[in-house]
């Protein structure tokens, strides 16, 4: 490139500066600072280079183009910085180590519910939830016995299947202890790979938390007992953080917690978060009986009123159910509280309403979606069973039950229901989407990507505006990119030659 060229190209870019922040800032909500403002006429510069796209072409191309686009994709890794290591902040993790891990691994115990929700937000290339990961096989001797969901999520394609491989330079390495490093690593040359028998544990997968997709039991986003952000939050704008907040506050297991980064920009209003501070921002939900927290020292509480959880026993006196007051549902209503996640609501509104022959399926699955989302799976999958008992045809809660199942890891049921779904209805996109998943995580890659690609074919077809059956709020248009990057994580982490001649 001769210098005028480049003189004329950075003349460019700042011209167009602008429209690119508030296009950056719409599409995705992250808000790019004074100071990141280098990096992003960088990423554009380079734009030139790989597509052969001058800034303006670049930019109107940006706006017409999809989520899975190289175009997004490329600006996406510009624009974040998905740089991390393996156990970062030494306060931290001796705060997830000693106290938070321990708390709610102890908390199961007593509850006698073996199982374990743990979600990445914001997980760049991995090095975090693997973490999380060795940390926990040191601490539960008998983990065998316990049924894991560990959930690494992020906006940047790169950094995901870079987290799917599981192989790391010197430069993720450099605050591991030798220990860790010999025990869950195998070393070729100047890379690392992680023990394949742990990462198969972990799913990676595409999320914006911009969006309104969590939390659902179709992403496996819901009834989470631990959610890391850290270093999240700075990306994002006062209201973006408000609105994230109450999001993942809904994802939250009573007694779970929420972990940010120490300089993480917050604001808990309209949520019962109780606030933490120990080496780093920590968040509760309030336990049932509203329990407090022994391991960690409170602070600025007294003022801070948290909502009690829903329960059927307060001070001793056993509150009666609703007795059925109506044989009408609004369905606005139903889909608005969808919409927004308010399960308990839901549950409250179809035990007050009269079931009959022509609202009983439909209403019984809604309520075990429901009660799954709030982590209630064996009164959910009562429901399921009473219900398909008497409506053996209802194919929303034969996927119900499998997605159900899925988390109980009964996975060779689940996948007969999914089958069964797909019998009643072979059009059932997230019926696909989901035995794609199961088998690829049975290690089933060809047919586990050949049901994605089946689930693909059919969500292009229809309308992108049109809302996805058996998901709650999910758009067909975001389900087509869900798919793209379900395909292409593990398209490269399987070796899988796969071309979408559509894209």
């Amino acid at each position: 490139m001769t210098e005028k060229k480049r003189d004329e190209l950075i003349t460019q870019i700042k011209d167009n500066e602008s429209d690119f922040i508030k296009f950056i800032y719409e599409r995705l909500g992250i808000v790019i600072k004074t100071h990141q403002t280098h990096e992003l006429h960088k990423t554009i510069l380079n734009a030139y280079h790989k597509f052969n796209e001058e800034p303006k072409e670049y930019l109107d191309k940006l706006r017409d183009c999809q989520d899975h686009s190289p175009l997004l994709e490329h600006l996406i890794s510009g624009v974040t910085v998905g740089e991390t290591y393996f156990f970062r902040d030494k306060h931290q993790i001796n705060l997830l180590k000693d106290k938070i891990l321990i708390d709610i691994i102890q908390r199961k115990r007593e509850e006698n519910n073996l199982s374990l929700r743990i979600w990445s937000a914001g997980s760049a290339t991995g090095e975090e939830i693997y973490t999380i990961t060795m940390l926990l096989h040191e601490l539960i001797p008998d983990i065998d016995k316990w049924r894991l969901s560990l959930l690494a999520t992020d906006i940047n394609m790169e950094s995901l299947k870079k987290g799917v491989a599981g192989l790391y330079g010197e430069w993720s390495m450099r605050s591991i202890q030798d220990y860790f490093k010999r025990r869950y690593f195998t070393q070729f040359n100047k890379e690392y790979s992680f023990s394949q028998q742990l990462k198969e544990l972990v799913h990676f997968d595409y999320l914006n938390l911009n969006e309104d997709t969590y939390p659902d039991i179709f992403n496996a986003t819901n009834a989470q007992d631990l959610i890391l952000c850290r270093n999240v939050f700075i990306y994002f704008d006062a209201d973006k953080i408000t609105h994230i907040m109450k999001k993942l506050n809904a994802c939250l297991m009573p007694g779970g917690y929420l972990l940010l980064g120490a300089s993480d920009p917050v604001n808990i209003t309209g949520t019962d978060f109780i606030f933490h501070h120990h080496d780093g921002l920590v968040f509760t939900r309030p336990q049932t009986n509203d329990q407090p927290i022994k391991i960690i020292k409170t602070i600025a509480t007294e003022k801070m009123e948290p909502v009690p959880p829903v329960c059927e026993k307060i001070d001793k006196k056993v509150i009666a159910k609703p007795e059925p007051i109506s044989n009408h549902l609004d369905q606005d209503k139903i889909t608005e509280m969808l919409q927004s996640t308010n399960w308990q609501e839901i549950i409250n509104m179809i035990d007050q309403t009269i079931l009959n022959d022509s609202n009983a399926s439909f209403l019984l699955s809604i309520k075990a979606t429901a009660l799954a989302n709030l982590g209630k799976l064996s009164e959910a999958e009562r429901i399921c069973q009473s219900s398909l008992a008497l409506h053996s045809t209802n194919k929303d809660m034969y996927f119900t039950y499998a997605l159900i199942l899925i988390e109980l890891n009964q996975l060779t049921e689940a996948e007969k229901l999914l089958r069964k779904t797909l019998f009643l209805d072979h059009q059932f996109v997230p019926a696909h989407f989901q035995l794609g998943l199961l088998l690829l995580r049975n290690k089933q890659h060809e047919v586990g990507l050949k049901s994605l690609r089946n689930a693909l074919v059919i969500a292009k077809s229809k309308d992108t505006q049109e809302e996805v059956a058996g998901s709650h709020g999910l758009r067909y248009g975001q389900l087509v990119i869900m798919l793209k990057h379900e395909i292409e994580i593990h398209t490269s982490s399987g070796n899988i030659n796969y071309v979408d001649q559509n894209a």
